[in-house]
Parts: structure tokens; sequence; C-alpha cells
């Protein structure tokens, strides 16, 4: 008999799972907010509620078999009560309240002997006197709780924080408190994708390039494998396994890490669950990160992780002068190109900076693939219906 697979979310990650999933005639549910959300495009199962009502999630709960979430902002305590009944919560929700509170993050991973850059939390009561006590150089200041896709996140000097302060900018606004971080300098960014099995086997991905867009804060691309050394990149991997593997829980987990131009890594965030770093995944490995969470969910082997040819993902996000129904432009001189895949999430319509879609290349070797990334970005684009 089959099991059927309730998913929190219903976003493009939740789309893409039910698509990996799709050829072994795998069950899922999910619970959105949104009748129109992306995973409702290609599965007619769906609870419409917010995914912070605990009556929802145990609704979600009596028609699934084992349930995960395709985003951090959901319902802790529902979690919990659930598994403590009985019910199969991957990953644990142990991990999802540690990785809710980036405080709570960067200590656990100084409690476990995990490489993090220096660090205070702080309340909204004694973040002035936090910052005047930092060193005299740029700093990362997080909201502890709330945070995504760059939002919740500034790098700021002394000087621009009295600033806002001052003012009482909504920038700085938080009910949940702070991390002060100090700033990698001048750091590659890196993500490593680690699947931990139910009986806690783990296997992990080859490490790729995140290249950030400056003013937005988002992903641009990714390079895969990273262009680091190989020593580098095998550090970065020994690194993200020793952190995922110190939650002692089954999930597809993210780790974000930082490269100084030393040689030395930080691990900067983790994502407990499918990550835009590993959409190449799809295409370019042997076993997808969204087949390889079925997997797992369903108590299956882990599947292969290598890598079958260089890869790259470029997000599709909506400009800043286009808002409403749009189109892609020049999409046919796109699909004329060997090797490039165009992934759109079924959002109808766009905004400044919403992920739309990506595209992910393959090609025989690094060179190859940024020449024809490069193409690429030159000639699609989005552009008002």
């Amino acid at each position: 008999m089959s099991k059927t697979i309730g998913v929190l979310g219903g976003g493009q990650l939740g789309k893409m799972l039910f698509e990996s999933g799709s050829p072994s005639n795998i069950n899922y549910v999910f619970l959105e907010k949104s009748v129109d959300c992306p995973a409702a495009l290609v599965c007619r199962h769906q609870i419409v509620g917010d995914l912070k009502d605990g009556d929802k999630i145990k609704q979600l709960s009596s028609r699934a078999d084992v349930i995960t979430y395709e985003i951090e902002h959901v319902n802790v305590a529902a979690l919990k009560d659930l598994e403590n009944k009985g019910k199969s919560i991957i990953p644990k929700p142990d991990v999802l309240s540690i990785i809710q509170d980036k405080g709570l993050q960067k200590e656990f991973y100084s409690n476990h002997d995990i490489p993090t850059l220096s660090f205070v939390n702080c309340t909204k009561e004694n973040l002035h006197k936090e910052v005047e006590s930092w060193p005299d150089e740029p700093f990362v200041l997080k909201h502890r709780k709330g945070g995504y896709d760059g939002k919740g996140v500034q790098i700021l000097t002394k000087n621009q924080f009295k600033e806002l302060h001052s003012s009482a900018d909504q920038s700085l606004m938080s009910a949940d408190g702070y991390v002060i971080e100090k700033m990698a300098k001048n750091a590659v960014e890196v993500s490593v994708i680690v699947a931990v099995s139910q009986k806690l086997n783990s296997v992990s991905y080859t490490p790729c390039e995140m290249v950030f867009d400056p003013r937005s804060n988002l992903m641009d691309y990714l390079i895969s494998p990273s262009r680091l050394s190989d020593k580098i990149n095998n550090l970065c991997e020994v690194i993200a396994q020793k952190t995922v593997e110190a939650f002692c829980s089954p999930g597809l987990f993210a780790v974000e890490l930082f490269v100084e131009p030393n040689g030395k890594v930080f691990v900067n965030e983790i994502a407990p669950r499918p990550h835009n770093s590993g959409h190449h995944t799809i295409e370019s490995t042997y076993t997808s990160q969204y087949e390889q969470l079925n997997r797992i969910l369903l108590n299956q082997p882990l599947g292969d992780t290598s890598l079958i040819q260089h890869a790259a993902t470029c997000n599709i996000v909506g400009p800043k002068n286009v808002t409403g129904r749009y189109y892609i432009d020049k999409l046919d001189k796109v699909l004329e190109i060997p090797g490039v895949y165009v992934h759109m999430y079924g959002k109808s319509e766009t905004s400044p900076n919403r992920k739309l879609g990506h595209y992910t290349i393959l090609g025989k070797n690094q060179e190859a693939v940024e020449k024809k990334l490069m193409k690429v970005k030159n000639i699609l684009t989005i552009k008002s219906a």
C-alpha cells in the first residue's frame, strides 16, 4: 500500500517535490493558504489554510503518513504535538526550532565545535549598547526570526546603524531579537546539500558556488562544482556533514558556508529542506535533491549524488520595472541552445525580485557552462504582458 506525504507549503519547492515523485506514483497532500499556489498546478490534493494554523496541520496529519515542510515559517508547537503522538515528522521539529531562530543556530554551532563567524545575540533593549561595543568595522545585523531571501539581514557600519536607530527605521524592528555577526571578508559563498536517511546514514552533493545579486541579496546564479580547489571543496563537505549529523535527524539540509581567501571555512546558515542551491541536481546528478527527499520520507535507500556534468543554475526573477502579468521574452532563442533547461513555477504575476523560475545549464566543463550561462543571461528577459 502506497504512503502519502504531507507537505507544509505549496510553493515551487513543493511543486518540484511532487514532480520528482510523480513517476513513482507517490501520493501527496499540501497545506497552503493560496489556492493557486505552484503545487496546486500539479497536485489536486490540497488543504487550504495558514501554515501556523494548528488545526489545519492536524487535518494534514490525518491524511498523511509522514510530514515534511518546504518552508521554515510554520507552527513548530503543532508539529511537536503530532510527533509526541507518534506521527513521523522529517526533519524533526526540534531541528526546526533551532533553525527558525538564527540566534539558536549560532549557539548550536558554537556548542558543537562547528566553525562559525563571531557573533553576539541581543534584545531590542540592549541592541544599541552591543553595537556600540562592537569593533569599528562593518558588521551583519540579522533578525533572529522571520527573515527569508535576504530580508531581515543588513550589512551596516556603526554610523549607518545610528542613523537607522535614531529614526526608528522599520528595518530594525524585530520582536524576537537580533544577531550581530562578524562579516566574512572577501568570502566565496558555497552550499553543500546533505541528505540523511531515517537510519541516519548521510551523503552529500558536490559543493556549489553561489553568486549573489548585491541589490536584492538573492542568489543570482550558482556554479557546480564550485571553482575553489579540491582541498577546499572537500573541507566544505566535511564541515557540512559534521554540522548536519549533529542534529541527529533524517531529512534534506542545505548548508551555506563562507570561504575566506585564507582558506578558512565558516558555516553561515542551514535550510532544513530542498534549496535554491540544489535546483541544478534535477538535471546534473543521478538523484535530484527532490527525489532524495522523497526517498528519505519513504524510508528508501539514499540515491547516488554524483555529478553527471558541470552545471550552473540561474534564478529568473521579476525585474524592478515590471509588476503584474508577464511573459518570457526570446524564450525560443534560449531553447535553441543545447543543454539549457527552463523551469517556471507557475506564478501568474511578477513583482520586483520575485522568484518566477530558474534555468539550469549543463556542459562538459566549467568554461563551457560559464560561456553558455552568460549567453542566456543576455538573452532571456521578463516583460510585462
